[in-house]
């Protein structure tokens, strides 16, 4: 049988969500981690912006052919889903990092979204007729690459989006 709807992935942070003030990166580029998770408190979640793809994904979520599930490398709080909530930004499922996960975001991707699929059953054929949305360069070319799923650099949108 063949599955049926669309579903397409969203990241949140440089997707979607403008978390750039509660981020510093170390001096090897990589996101400090330890500053992060002391920087998501209420007010500093709060202080987070939608980017132009929120307008997108609100046009999708209520199309009766589309699922959205939220796919981040984030430690989801309530906090975090109240965010979402109150940006009017609905999904089906919320595929994130479990606490203590450290794996870089490509592999906890891939496996996330791998297992998302096949517990859905849905054949492995179809998943390339999915989308995701994610900044993470290394997190595109793994879920091509392993998935065949479409990955699309949202920054690019977001700045046309931004320029109208």
């Amino acid at each position: 049988m063949i599955y049926q709807k669309k579903i397409i992935f969203f990241d949140l942070d440089h997707t979607v969500i403008d978390s750039s003030h509660r981020q510093l990166t170390k001096a090897d580029g990589s996101l400090d981690l330890e500053h992060w998770r002391k920087n998501c408190t209420f007010s500093k979640i709060m202080r987070d912006t939608v980017l132009p793809m929120a307008y997108h994904w609100r046009r999708l979520q209520n199309h009766p052919h589309v699922d959205i599930v939220v796919c981040t490398a984030r430690v989801m709080g309530p906090d975090d889903i109240l965010f979402l909530k109150q940006k009017n930004l609905q999904y089906r499922d919320l595929l994130s990092r479990d606490l203590g996960d450290t794996r870089p975001d490509h592999e906890l991707k891939l496996e996330k979204i791998s297992r998302y699929l096949t517990q859905r059953n849905i054949p492995t054929a179809h998943w390339s007729r999915f989308t995701i949305y994610d900044d993470n360069d290394n997190v595109r070319a793994t879920l091509t690459d392993r998935l065949s799923i479409k990955a699309i650099d949202p920054r690019p949108i977001n700045r046309r989006m931004r320029a109208l």
